[in-house]
């Protein structure tokens, strides 16, 4: 791959704010590049409509320029799918975004890791268990019994996970957390884990004497182990808080106007850029071979940055055009109105590869009449309803939402109450997909929900 095509590809998956930063510092490296002043008049947004998006797609953006970049290089690659690979994708796509939470961090690691379908259900599950403070508390026996599976196999699904970042997520308590870390960081200092598995509240108490005494070792060995545990974080989760970004700045604008919907581009902002004309006539004359190098170089990386940023905000045209095809009723009506889609949906009606609808809706946010999304945000599996269709994880989630908020809170609906009133709306769900949503979206299970009700009377 060359260095022009993976720049080309990395500002796909750039959103407008980090690709303002890219043409900042190319202006900087690169001598031909100049920044073509805009009119003191502020510019109007520019919109999209569904018949000029069509037309612009069928238009080349090369035309300006020597060589036909789609001719000589490709980002798209085979035009075959793999079915494996493609739900892999999805599952990614669901999870994925930008200031993502710790519980989609461990979900993208773990589908690195070689589980069974079956694993990774279970996995998911757990993972939707951890606390802020990185633990599962729960009775893995009582979580075995509502998952229909051993115990055993829990137990060897969440050793995985304490071995995601970060370590020792997923443990039980602190001196697990701690044991989790200090054998994977120092594999070889039994000494340590044994202090840590049998004497951390001696140590917390600096009772060394007490410890010294049963490990048959003296107080500064003791010392020396307990900086090392130092370098251990007790509460895991504690490591991944303050990632998550504060704010977004939408790459897309979304506007309907009487029946139509409009895309508008958020990069008016951006630095338009060229190529200096006194360059392109100095390549022309005779030059010592190195300088004739160097400029060619920069010429060559200049063009290819002016096209691949053209080519990314048409590429970004298409596939939000395609997404509002598929989502109208979103666009309409809301949130309860969203259906499922997937990666190779919108990739063969493109007919791009879904890497690169991947890499184009990765880290970009749409505006909408319902509020700010991340493009991702629209690919979600979907759950069968009862005549036959399929119904988005998203609504199903909705639906959830508010079938707790509107219950009795003397009488909280149980996850088979919920399963219950699903069927009534057409929509078939099993009750551990209802605990699994549930735990997503942070509800507790009805007794505790019933319980707090009691206390605030």
């Amino acid at each position: 791959m060359t260095q022009d095509l993976r720049q080309s590809i990395e500002l796909l998956s750039m959103s407008t704010l980090e690709l303002s930063d890219k043409i900042q510092n190319e202006l900087l490296e690169n001598p031909l590049l100049e920044e073509v002043g805009l009119d003191e008049k502020t510019k109007m947004p520019e919109l999209f409509s569904f018949e000029e998006v069509k037309r612009l797609e069928k238009l080349s953006h090369e035309k300006s320029t020597d060589v036909n970049w789609q001719e000589t290089y490709s980002i798209e690659g085979p035009k075959s799918y793999d079915q494996e690979a493609s739900d892999r994708n999805q599952k990614y796509i669901e999870s994925s975004s930008r200031g993502e939470t710790l519980e989609e961090h461990l979900l993208n690691q773990l589908r690195l890791v070689r589980l069974t379908k079956k694993e990774f259900e279970i996995g998911e599950f757990l993972i939707s268990m951890i606390d802020d403070k990185g633990f599962i508390t729960e009775d893995l026996s009582l979580v075995s019994a509502e998952m229909g599976y051993s115990e055993s196999k829990l137990k060897s699904v969440l050793k995985f996970i304490h071995e995601l970042d970060p370590i020792g997520i997923g443990a039980k308590d602190v001196r697990e957390s701690l044991l989790i870390q200090a054998k994977i960081l120092f594999p070889e200092n039994s000494l340590l884990h044994q202090l840590i598995g049998e004497y951390l509240s001696d140590l917390e108490k600096v009772d060394y004497k007490k410890i010294a005494k049963n490990l048959k070792i003296t107080e500064d060995e003791i010392m020396v182990l307990a900086r090392f545990i130092k370098k251990l974080e007790p509460y895991p989760a504690t490591l991944y808080q303050g990632r998550r970004v504060d704010y977004v700045v939408p790459d897309v604008v979304i506007k309907q106007i009487s029946s139509e919907f409009n895309i508008f581009i958020n990069d008016e902002w951006l630095p338009k850029l060229s190529i200096q004309e006194e360059y392109k006539e100095l390549l022309g004359t005779k030059l010592p071979p190195p300088e004739k190098e160097y400029f060619q170089t920069k010429y060559s990386s200049a063009q290819w940055l002016i096209r691949s940023i053209q080519q990314r905000r048409q590429t970004l045209q298409k596939v939000v055009s395609c997404i509002i095809d598929f989502q109208v009723d979103f666009f309409r009506g809301g949130i309860e109105f969203v259906k499922p889609l997937t990666l190779k949906e919108v990739a063969e009606k493109l007919n791009l590869h879904e890497s690169t609808i991947s890499r184009i809706t990765t880290n970009k946010y749409v505006q909408t009449t319902w509020g700010i999304f991340e493009l991702k945000w629209f690919f979600s599996s979907g759950v069968r309803s009862t005549e036959g269709g399929k119904e988005s994880s998203k609504k199903i989630h909705e639906i959830i939402r508010n079938l707790v908020k509107d219950e009795d809170e003397n009488n909280p609906l149980s996850d088979q109450d919920i399963v219950d009133l699903m069927e009534k709306k057409g929509i078939e769900i099993a009750r551990r997909t209802v605990a699994k949503y549930r735990k997503v979206l942070r509800i507790l299970p009805s007794n505790q929900r019933k319980r707090i009700s009691s206390l605030k009377g």
